[in-house]
């Protein structure tokens, strides 16, 4: 199957944004990649191509708002920051004409893709999170202090400068400072959840380092059926830790699913 590529800028609200789509001739869908706090696109590595092989559906990752080839953004983040970007992909959606997209989000990406579920019910077919955060716990808060705790103490601000330029130490404090603040530890997205109403998979490694089981059960809650797949050995980045399962989980669970609807 031959899949092409194409990238692309687009002012969005009040922000440039970078994306690059994988296509495939005659799709089934399109998946939307949402990437974690220190991610972009480039980091979904093979992700993007592979899925685009396997479940013959278009790929979509973009970078929000700080991150990667996108604008820098420097303005302090309130608590709501994810329910405004979930409106900002929403408002995506409409911009590249992509009706009721296959949602893949993980971390914080995997945050924006349930608000924008529960904001869209409507126009969501499938909902995949990995690594997701409905709410504050003291593993969260440790694991974001460790993560404060590499960029002073070891290269990780080298590393991730090839990715970001010279928007990495503005994009690691907006994370961290954010989430340790006093202000922030109100938050909580559990309340989006019952309005679900799509088929969801929850994955998460058993080692998860930011979040308890707590964060996969409270998926209960949800409208729609829920498949959840808690990965042995794995920590905050199963589908890199133990990819082939992750990757197969995962297109049982499209191809269950959409075969279903087109039934």
């Amino acid at each position: 199957m031959d899949v092409t590529t194409s990238e692309e800028t687009v002012f969005i609200q009040t922000s440039k944004l970078y994306y690059k789509k994988w296509s495939v001739e005659n799709p089934r869908k399109t998946i939307v990649l949402l990437h974690d706090s220190l991610g972009c696109t480039v980091l979904w590595r093979e992700w993007p191509e592979e899925l685009a092989m396997a479940l013959n559906c278009n790929v979509i990752s973009y970078d929000r708002r700080g991150y990667g080839k996108s604008e820098n953004y420097t303005i302090k983040r309130p608590i709501d920051y994810l329910e405004q970007e979930a409106v900002i992909l929403n408002d995506l959606l409409q911009y590249w004409q992509v009706e009721q997209p296959v949602l893949f989000g993980f971390s914080d990406g995997a945050s924006v893709a349930t608000i924008y579920a529960g904001m869209y019910p409507q126009n969501t077919t499938l909902l995949i999170v990995e690594g997701v955060h409905v709410r504050i716990e003291k593993e969260t808060l440790q694991g974001v202090r460790e993560a404060e705790e590499m960029l002073h103490n070891t290269q990780i601000a080298k590393a991730l400068q090839k990715y970001h330029g010279d928007k990495v130490y503005d994009l690691y404090y907006a994370w961290t400072k954010t989430w340790l603040s006093n202000a922030h530890q109100s938050w909580n997205i559990e309340h989006f959840i019952p309005r679900i109403t799509v088929p969801i998979l929850v994955i998460q490694g058993e080692l998860d380092e930011f979040g308890s089981m707590n964060q996969v059960n409270a998926f209960d809650n949800a409208s729609g059926v829920v498949q959840k797949c808690i990965v042995s050995g794995a920590k905050h980045t199963a589908h890199k830790e133990e990819k082939a399962f992750v990757f197969s989980t995962i297109t049982q669970f499209v191809n269950t699913h959409i075969h279903e609807k087109m039934d």
